[in-house]
């Protein structure tokens, strides 16, 4: 209320709102997900609301990306990179840490494993051929009386030599491959040793 002594005046009503500032408790992950794959990043922000959210990659607004999660499908190598989302109310604005999104290709065997006919006393090699996004791991593995399959201590290249091989070494044996985009096993080749 506004006096002198002309008059006095009241003016319009104005309204406090009291609220608390968006804050993140849980910011996007970081993730390594194969090309074809679809992902989704997530954030969990806390504020008064309404509370409204824009994503971004490298720090830049992608256009129209404005739901709290962010799904992506059939990724391509393209849409690698730095993601985080900025959160906003009418009592602030905060950008979340930025979770990196790696893209790559899941190994794939390209040459299968063949079966092969040992010598005793002879060396015998099996080769496979595997496409996929480096680091590749590499694991071989027999099989066992019983069907199942044990590793190979040692046996951790794309290919495997049995050096003087003996009759016990007529088996089934097989290649796991994995990266940070998945894994794959070979199919079986069959040693026979005479």
């Amino acid at each position: 209320r506004i006096s002198n002594a002309f008059g006095s005046i009241t003016s319009n009503d104005a309204t406090l709102t009291v609220g608390t500032a968006p804050s993140i408790a849980t910011h996007p992950a970081s993730m390594n997900v194969a090309v074809g794959s679809n992902v989704t990043l997530t954030v969990q922000a806390a504020g008064t609301a309404p509370l409204s959210y824009q994503w971004l990659r490298g720090g830049v607004v992608l256009n129209g990306l404005t739901a709290q999660n962010l799904t992506l499908n059939e990724l391509t190598t393209n849409e690698a990179g730095t993601y985080s989302v900025r959160v906003s109310s009418p009592f602030g604005t905060i950008t979340s840490n930025a979770g990196i999104l790696t893209v790559g290709y899941a190994p794939v065997v390209q040459t299968q494993p063949t079966d092969r006919n040992g010598t005793v006393g002879a060396n015998t090699t099996f080769v496979v051929n595997v496409n996929g996004t480096a680091p590749l791991s590499y694991q071989w593995q027999k099989q066992m009386a019983n069907g199942s399959y044990n590793d190979i201590i040692g046996a951790t290249d794309s290919n495997y030599t049995i050096t003087g091989v003996q009759l016990a070494d007529s088996r089934a044996y097989r290649l796991r491959i994995s990266n940070a985009f998945g894994n794959i096993t070979s199919n079986d080749a069959t040693l026979t040793v005479g």
